[in-house]
């Protein structure tokens, strides 16, 4: 693949901006998947803006197999098929209100080449600038990965679910979730995502070779960041970075976990079954 990162490269700098007017509604319908109450009149929680700007908010002779945005528009052409959420470095500078005119900049930073255990692998970093009334809101680092198809599955590689698994020790606090079906099919729906993975169970078993439906890395790590905002109502949060390392898929617990590391700096993890990290984390707050 080395000849096309060659190529690849003439996409890093450019650039695309989308306007929207914040929605209470988004931001009240995010809250019901939660489980809280929702106040379409109190700022957008802090990964709001994941309810706007959607990539996949195209006519549907733009999208893909896989149900995502063709690449070679303002995406470059990777040559991999598959492609997943690696994580975002966010950075929240000002709150967001309902009503407020909200627009994105995006750039493309970076294009990487690396091999894995998988094979080729892709690193695509985007840096989403996110402004409300003129003033910047959130700065999201994001990184997609892409890489290549290991193996054609024959037949459906369906599985159940995968075994609960206790507790972990050594956390300050801890919550257990099990996003369902329906959960994803409503996140998918709040955030406009067309991807195939996370409602379409024949093509993620028998063309991607999962065992299951896969939870948005995104929604894991909103479950993620409410959980220690519930564990921490005192706090502002002024950063969040998380990396995705295992997916998860429906049907499964998935143990919230945080604790402290340092001055404002807890450390967050989401445990799949088995005891194994989904998602590392960190954020940084400022006591209020």
């Amino acid at each position: 693949m080395s000849s096309d990162i060659v190529e690849l490269q003439e996409w890093v700098g450019k650039t695309t901006v989308a306007e929207e007017v914040a929605s209470g509604e988004r931001s009240a319908r995010l809250a019901s998947l939660l489980g809280h109450e929702g106040d379409p009149t109190v700022p957008l929680h802090p990964l709001g803006h994941w309810l706007h700007f959607s990539e996949d908010d195209v006519s549907m002779s733009e999208l893909g197999a896989d149900g995502h945005v063709k690449l070679g528009g303002f995406m470059p052409p990777v040559p991999l098929p598959r492609r997943m959420w690696a994580g975002s470095e966010l950075t929240f500078h000002a709150p967001v209100l309902p009503g407020q005119t909200i627009s994105r900049t995006t750039t493309i930073e970076s294009i990487t080449e690396k091999t894995g255990s998988t094979g080729s692998l892709c690193f695509v970093v985007l840096c989403h600038e996110v402004s409300a009334d003129g003033v910047l809101a959130t700065t999201d680092r994001h990184t997609i990965v892409y890489r290549e198809v290991t193996s054609k599955p024959a037949g459906s590689a369906a599985a159940p679910p995968r075994p609960d698994s206790p507790e972990p020790e050594g956390w300050d606090w801890a919550e257990s979730v099990r996003p369902n079906e329906v959960m994803l099919f409503r996140y998918s729906a709040l955030t406009f995502n067309s991807h195939r993975i996370h409602y379409d169970y024949p093509y993620v078993t028998e063309v991607e070779g999962y065992p299951g439906l896969v939870t948005h890395g995104p929604l894991t790590a909103t479950l993620l960041l409410d959980a220690f905002m519930k564990n921490h109502p005192e706090a502002t949060v002024t950063s969040f970075d998380f990396r995705a390392k295992s997916p998860l898929f429906a049907g499964e617990q998935i143990h919230l976990v945080g604790r402290a590391t340092g001055e404002n700096t807890p450390e967050l993890e989401a445990i799949a079954p088995g005891g194994k990290t989904a998602i590392a984390a960190t954020v940084t707050t400022a006591e209020s």
